[in-house]
């Protein structure tokens, strides 16, 4: 049986708990051979479970499953409990959260009235590169990637991490006051507070 902690008093998750049954119900396992580290954290980290279903928040070590896009709990049995987008709406850690937007699980980035900036980081399959006639073919494997999104008026936009990009982002007759503010303010494409910071300043010059 294995100890769940909710609100700081001791939970039993078993067979007979349905607690968190309902979030794995429409999960399908994908059997995938891969040997490197699968998850976003080294190890399982406390986090706070928020549920869609209104339930209060468990408190349980979890971690992220970047190939199966699932957060995994450790069971009875050896077993792996597997929560899903559909029915997780948050998962909170101490440094980092989570949340369930469109079926999907993003990090929340940056939080606000007005957008969200969220990161996606998964495993991506790729083939390593070798000599034909020299060398074996390798077998494919995974490398961790990821993507960069802001999400406005329940629309995603992916956001490459080059000026001209985000330039384009804004209108077009707003180009040379915002290529002004960057290099007064120093933004760098690659810093998540500093991206926050520019589509605040031009909030209401954004093309979706």
């Amino acid at each position: 049986m294995t100890n769940i902690e909710n609100n700081g008093a001791p939970w039993q998750f078993n067979n007979q708990d349905r607690k968190f049954e309902g979030s794995k119900a429409e999960y399908k396992k994908r059997t995938i051979n891969y040997a490197g580290n699968r998850y976003y954290f080294k190890k399982p980290q406390n986090a706070l479970i928020f549920l869609f279903d209104g339930e209060k928040p468990i408190n349980v070590q979890t971690n992220y499953n970047l190939l199966e896009q699932t957060f995994d709990i450790d069971a009875e049995n050896n077993k792996t409990l597997k929560l899903l987008s559909n029915k997780v709406s948050r998962v909170s850690f101490a440094e980092k959260n989570f949340i369930s937007l469109k079926g999907k699980f993003y990090e929340l980035i940056i939080e606000n009235g007005s957008f969200l900036l969220l990161a996606d980081t998964f495993l991506e399959l790729y083939e390593p590169s070798y000599t034909a006639g020299i060398q074996e073919k390798p077998e494919p494997t995974y490398r961790r990637n990821n993507s960069l999104f802001l999400f406005v008026n329940n629309k995603m936009k992916k956001i490459e991490r080059r000026k001209k990009f985000l330039l384009s982002m804004f209108s077009k007759n707003m180009s040379k006051e915002i290529n002004s503010y960057m290099k007064k303010n120093k933004i760098s494409p690659g810093d998540n507070e500093d991206l926050s910071n520019l589509f605040l300043e031009f909030f209401d010059h954004l093309k979706f």
